[in-house]
């Protein structure tokens, strides 16, 4: 691996800075007593807001302000057949919480669209591979206030392109007040696209030549915002992320219906994404210039006492498969 002083400096700010804060932890009931309620299944559904989500680095993707707080320090992996391992980190103290997320999960089903050549995704969709980002992104997050009908928490959130090799910051709340759970985050990130090598599917003409350059760079602004509640074992999510981009003159749209039911020790999630934009989408296999897609995605996560969770995913990473995750917590 090349060696890159900023990135050392980003994942050390994480790995030496933030973990001696646990000393300083407040203690939690799950913490003393080992209730049915604390199985780790239950972490995924006490956040403030996106309760529904079925991953820890995608809520907090999502927006910083949803990072695990529990006391401790955890580990998530996902796996899809033919493409590497993912690996998050995330640490809590019980008032603040932190996570290292090595992808930023772009183009997946709970995260931002991204701009992408038409012949990388058909390509790309046909062998199973993930997209790669190329970003680590790192949240961090705070407890505000807890009361017992009303929370705020607050974060803060740093991606780094390998490729533009610069820090983008965000910032996020998320609260419930009554019934109503609600967050919203924004932060600027970059794209890179190397058009070199990469030919229109439709015409054999190199994108390079119709766009006059090699490379396609911007920065853009992504906005998401969530509203939803908890009734007992059942959470219920409406999600709204906008990414804007120049270099189209238009606003991609994503719509998440999520919702997440525990029993025992077991987590069941649904959600549907509908994604609205003018780029060519993949339909039955093939590039469609429908404007509107809906995908569909579903879940079954098993905890094995509160420090392992195992589970089985359909459509995370939107190619129509099936991923394993798992998540060990000390």
């Amino acid at each position: 691996m090349e060696y890159r002083p900023d990135r050392l400096l980003f994942i050390s700010f994480f790995l030496l800075g933030f973990f001696p804060i646990l000393a300083w932890g407040q203690t939690t009931l799950c913490d003393i007593i080992d209730l049915n309620t604390c199985s780790g299944v239950t972490k995924q559904i006490r956040r403030s807001s996106s309760a529904s989500l079925p991953s820890p680095a995608s809520a907090a993707n999502l927006n910083p302000a949803n990072v695990s707080y529990d006391k401790g320090f955890g580990i998530e992996a996902i796996y899809q057949d033919h493409n590497s391992l993912n690996l998050n980190l995330a640490t809590g103290t019980g008032r603040l919480g932190g996570a290292l997320i090595s992808q930023s999960l772009e183009n997946s089903f709970f995260g931002n669209r991204v701009l992408e050549l038409d012949d990388v995704i058909l390509k790309r969709y046909k062998e199973r591979k993930q997209y790669q980002s190329q970003k680590l992104s790192l949240a961090l997050g705070g407890k505000l206030f807890r009361k017992k009908h009303a929370a705020l928490d607050v974060g803060f959130l740093f991606k780094r392109h390998n490729s533009v090799k610069r820090i983008n910051p965000g910032a996020g709340l998320s609260g419930r007040l009554g019934p109503l759970h609600f967050g919203a985050s924004v932060y600027q990130d970059d794209f890179y696209i190397d058009l070199q090598g990469h030919n229109d599917p439709a015409t054999g003409v190199p994108y390079s030549v119709f766009l006059g350059s090699d490379v396609i760079s911007e920065k853009f602004i992504v906005q998401s915002y969530t509203a939803g509640t908890k009734i007992k074992n059942l959470a219920l999510d409406f999600g709204y992320i906008s990414s804007k981009y120049e270099f189209t003159d238009e606003v991609y749209l994503v719509r998440l219906y999520s919702a997440a039911f525990y029993y025992d020790r077991f987590l069941f999630n649904f959600a549907i994404r509908n994604e609205v934009n003018s780029a060519n989408k993949i339909i039955d296999g093939e590039l469609s210039d429908e404007k509107s897609q809906d995908e569909y995605f579903g879940g079954v996560q098993y905890s094995f006492g509160r420090h392992f969770i195992f589970g089985v995913n359909y459509n995370f990473f939107l190619l129509r498969e099936i991923s394993l995750s798992g998540s060990v917590f000390f």
